[in-house]
């Protein structure tokens, strides 16, 4: 039966004395896995290649080696088309989106575009595209450094040298598997001095390692340093006076002796180990529980020297003052901070392939035809004369200065002549057209000259149907290096998760194009969410086709104003567009301020106008901007007052300057009221006695009337009763005899 304390981690134990050595071992099967499959062989050759070292042998005059180096043309093209504008971002949460969860999914958006501009990462992308190209996998390492921003601390990204770095078990097919692997090692030569500063315990352990650094085959800076051969002499004679000096002063130790390797393990560990937390089961009993040792299974190990454990400890990409579930949920939990791209995908093997192993025998071919070429036309340059034996002239005459020389007969003198050589041929000319379209075709680059149309002209048109031609040639290298954009934003948003645990601040462009800013706390911001990278973002765009399109656009009323000046880019067209949104209100405001309306009001008419209509209902109806009303009553207020007139008070004092006004307004409506009872009342009374003053004439009327029918009719009995009637009607007043009444109106 197996042991069950038999441990089957790939290191030792922390603090075991053998952890450094078996690091070493390790890093001695990587190498000599490289070392056999010819990869630091081919990547020194792919490096004279981009550099223009072609020839093996160095050009004479006898034999000029001319080399045209379109393999660099390639590389630059390639890179420069991947890396041609910033990716964008595009952040989502992980299953079910949460009303508030929007927010923080597009503030880690907006950090991740920040951190991309703020950090140069574009300039790193182009080197991990130059690499990839040249090199067939680039390879990018994120850690948090503590050092940037002035102590704060900021996520890094390194680029990885594929000279110093490999994977464990050796046989990874498929570099998108790396965290699949039980071990990354990067390693590199540092310092002896400074890692015996950095580490002073253990000071007297650290060595220089000259073995390793040889086995590692990096000829790369003797590349550059290759010159002629009085060059090359000096050199040595230099190198060995330098070299005498520094052995007489040192002791013996050279300048090369100066340098270790400090190999960086990450590995996984799976070791349990019993938490300091007890659990309770359903009956009461306390029991311990195991959780494992390193967070995510990651394990961090720094060693140098062949063997010294300088660091040994928990993933170090997990902030330890975070809890468990927190932790979980960011990306680098219980991954390696490490991740690559191939230029082109090898099923076989997860270094891929270069264009530089399809292209090299193109190039040479090419650089051979050149090269005779060039003899040829030298050779012609320099024709040989026929000087026959009885001309009279000595050879020493013929020169390139002007002078007189006498040939002893005319006849002798005209076999003075230059020697015909043979036409140079035209297969010569034809080769080198046909091995740089070879080139060309099977790199799957193109020219712009393909674009021009007639009086050499690019058509937009054109240049759009070749960008299109070039990202879909380039299809394999996009998914690929837009995977490595990808890692790095996730893995990026993974520090800011763990790290960013102060306030930040970040910049960002809002809809309308105005630069604003806003503080973060990354903490606050873990959420279950992804980081994508809209595809073919960093390819180029042909400016000039977009700037066509959108004009006709335009004219057909598909896109608006704001749309044009945008694909235009327009330098000032934020104001251009206050203008144009004002229209013909705007000519109405500077008439208003001519007619002399106080700033106050015009300054509360433009905010009025510039805000957006739901942010102002927004802010009216949270008392952030006051309404019409209540800005009228203070401004009244505060000129009857005579007070200057300032900014807006606040909402409740505002609010109680109100409710005054309306209790005054209502005591001065009841006064009214009683006033106006009163005249009512008054008009009463007169309407009573005006209506008695009516009956009294009535009434005379009527006795006048009888009187006159009396007399007309002469009747006695009858005028005895009008005397009756007259008597009791007008005693003891007045008979009034007229017409009119003596009422006057009110």
């Amino acid at each position: 039966m197996p042991d069950k304390n038999q441990s089957y981690e790939l290191l030792p134990p922390e603090g075991d004395k053998n952890v450094g050595k078996k690091v070493f071992q390790l890093l001695a099967v990587i190498l000599n896995d490289k070392v056999r499959l010819g990869l630091h062989e081919k990547w020194n050759r792919n490096y004279k290649l981009r550099r223009n070292k072609h020839w093996k042998t160095k050009t004479s005059a006898s034999l000029p080696l001319v080399s045209a180096n379109i393999t660099f043309t390639h590389i630059q093209r390639t890179t420069n088309t991947l890396t041609d504008n910033n990716p964008t971002f595009n952040v989502a949460s992980v299953g079910k989106v949460e009303e508030d969860q929007k927010d923080v999914c597009l503030d880690l958006q907006r950090s991740a575009e920040h951190w991309w501009l703020d950090q140069e990462q574009q300039d790193k992308l182009e080197s991990s595209v130059l690499n990839g190209e040249t090199y067939g996998i680039c390879i990018e390492k994120v850690v948090f450094n503590e050092d940037l921003e002035g102590g704060l601390g900021d996520a890094q990204t390194v680029i990885v040298d594929p000279f110093y770095f490999g994977w464990y078990p050796v046989a990874l097919k498929d570099i998108s598997e790396l965290q699949s692997s039980e071990a990354v090692v990067h390693f590199y030569p540092k310092s002896v001095r400074r890692m015996r500063a950095k580490y002073p315990k253990l000071a007297n352990k650290i060595k220089p390692d000259k073995e390793v650094l040889k086995d590692l085959n990096d000829d790369r800076r003797d590349i550059n340093a290759q010159g002629d051969k009085k060059t090359n002499n000096m050199l040595v004679t230099i190198q060995t006076i330098v070299k005498s000096i520094s052995n007489f002063i040192s002791g013996g130790e050279s300048l090369d002796d100066e340098e270790t390797v400090v190999c960086e393990m990450w590995v996984r560990d799976n070791t349990m180990v019993r938490d300091e937390k007890t659990q309770t089961d359903g009956i009461g009993n306390e029991y311990l529980i195991e959780k494992m040792k390193y967070t995510g299974g990651i394990r961090y190990v720094l060693a140098c020297s062949g063997g010294v454990v300088l660091e040994d400890k928990d993933n170090p990409n997990i902030n330890p003052s975070i809890g468990e579930d927190e932790a979980r949920q960011t990306y680098l939990y219980d991954k390696f901070p490490f991740y690559g791209a191939n230029s082109v995908k090898d099923t076989a093997s997860a270094w891929g392939i270069s264009d530089l192993e399809q292209l090299e025998a193109l190039n040479m071919e090419l650089n051979k035809s050149l090269s005779q070429m060039v003899l040829e036309k030298d050779k012609s340059a320099r024709r040989k004369i026929i000087n026959p034996k009885n001309s009279g002239v000595e050879n020493n005459e013929f020169t390139n200065y002007p002078g007189i020389i006498r040939p002893t007969t005319a006849e002798t003198g005209a076999g003075i002549r230059y020697l015909e050589l043979p036409q140079s041929s035209i297969d010569i000319e034809k080769s080198i057209t046909l091995f740089k379209d070879l080139f060309f075709l099977i790199a799957g680059t193109f020219d712009l000259d393909q674009a021009q149309v007639g009086n050499n002209v690019i058509a937009y048109k054109a240049i759009a149907a070749l960008l299109e031609r070039a990202a879909t040639t380039m299809r394999g290298k996009i998914r690929s290096y837009g995977r490595l954009i990808r890692e790095r934003g996730r893995m990026y948003i993974s520090h800011l998760h763990n790290f960013y645990t102060e306030e930040r601040w970040i910049s960002y462009a809002e809809k309308d194009g105005e630069q604003t800013s806003k503080s973060i706390v990354g903490t606050r911001l873990i959420t279950p969410a992804k980081l994508t990278v809209v595809s073919g973002s960093t390819l180029p765009i042909s400016r000039v086709q977009q700037r066509e399109e959108a004009l006709e656009l335009f004219k057909g009323n598909a896109i608006d104003r704001q749309e044009l000046l945008e694909k235009l880019d327009w330098g000032n067209r934020a104001e251009v567009l206050k203008r144009m949104n004002a229209g013909p209100l705007g000519s109405v405001i500077n008439q208003m301020e001519q007619a002399g309306i106080p700033p106050h009001i015009m300054e509360y008419i433009k905010n009025i106008i510039e805000i957006d209509p739901k942010k102002l209902q927004a802010a009216i109806e949270k008392g952030q901007f006051p309404s019409f009303e209540q800005f009228m009553t203070e401004f009244m207020q505060e000129k009857m007052q005579g007070e200057p007139q300032g900014k807006p008070e606040d909402v409740e004092t505002t609010k109680a300057r109100a409710e005054v006004k309306k209790l005054e307004a209502e005591a001065a409506l009841t006064t009214a009221q009683i006033q106006t009872e009163a005249v009512k009342q008054e008009v009463a009374l007169a309407g009573v006695d005006f209506d008695e003053q009516q009956m009294r004439i009535k009434r005379a009327e009527s006795v006048s009337k009888m009187e006159s029918d009396i007399k007309s009719h002469k009747r006695e009995d009858v005028k005895t009763g009008a005397d009756i009637v007259s008597k009791l009607t007008n005693d003891p007043g007045f008979v009034d005899r007229g017409t009119k009444s003596d009422n006057k109106a009110l």
